[in-house]
């Protein structure tokens, strides 16, 4: 199977004890000339609804592959930031203190851009509009992006926080293979030591990143229950009916 950093969230217990259903809530990296056991692996969980979070020019050279009876729904996250900390940015980067910056800016930019705002806005009223089969949401690693829209919905389905974090901190495992190669490229293509640390620190995650986000929605809108109205626009009974749907 090629389908990076790919997995469900069915199962998570909340913290009432109710967990997330099967078969419902899926993430991944891009869903680029997948192979036939990855495509295997969506129909058996029953894919309905791709959301894609990439930008403009990932979608363009790298778009997602068409599969059966699938809706394809398309949110550029970061379509209102310039300096989006894409990988080719970091390549000429060797000071890994200006990439932990770089990827903290990210994180800065999910949480309190305008129009990472409405993305994630939309990305909610997708969930809420699918009822029945699962969604898979992704962006180009799955890890950024993507890891921001998890911990938002498990932050709304009330699953705990040290659950939130040990499914986005997987992504370290679950992309050590992709990664190795991309920088086994990147060293053939005559990149330095220090260039090659910094792009694997880009390649990661870090619970610093996560920790920054959290900070950033308690510092401007008073913890996650103030962004889900704030920004979101997210009502009692959206909550209620995400439940509905997203748990068991």
């Amino acid at each position: 199977m090629n389908l990076a950093n790919f997995r469900e969230l069915g199962g998570l217990k909340n913290k009432e004890g109710r967990k997330v259903k099967h078969n419902r809530l899926l993430r991944s990296g891009e869903v680029f000339q997948i192979d036939d056991a990855s495509r295997t692996t969506l129909k058996q969980h029953e894919l309905n609804k791709i959301i894609d979070l990439r930008g403009k020019q990932e979608i363009t050279t790298r778009p997602d592959d068409e599969l059966e009876s699938v809706s394809y729904h398309w949110i550029d996250i970061m379509k209102e930031v310039h300096d989006n900390g894409s990988m080719e940015d970091l390549m000429d980067v060797s000071d890994l203190q200006l990439v932990d910056s770089h990827m903290k800016k990210i994180y800065y930019n999910l949480i309190l851009n305008e129009g990472a705002q409405q993305g994630y806005r939309e990305y909610f009223e997708e969930l809420l509009k699918t009822e029945t089969g699962s969604v898979l949401f992704h962006c180009f690693a799955g890890k950024d992006r993507t890891g921001v829209a998890a911990a938002l919905t498990l932050e709304f389905l009330e699953v705990p926080r040290e659950t939130i974090y040990e499914d986005y901190l997987k992504t370290n495992s679950q992309r050590k293979k992709p990664n190795e190669q991309f920088l086994k490229e990147a060293a053939s293509r005559g990149l330095s030591e220090g260039q090659l640390a910094g792009i694997k620190v880009a390649m990661e995650v870090e619970k610093d990143y996560l920790d920054y986000a959290y900070q950033l929605i308690d510092e401007n809108f008073g913890g996650i229950q103030g962004y889900g109205k704030e920004v979101l626009r997210l009502s009692p009974s959206d909550y209620q009916l995400l439940q509905e749907l997203y748990l068991d």
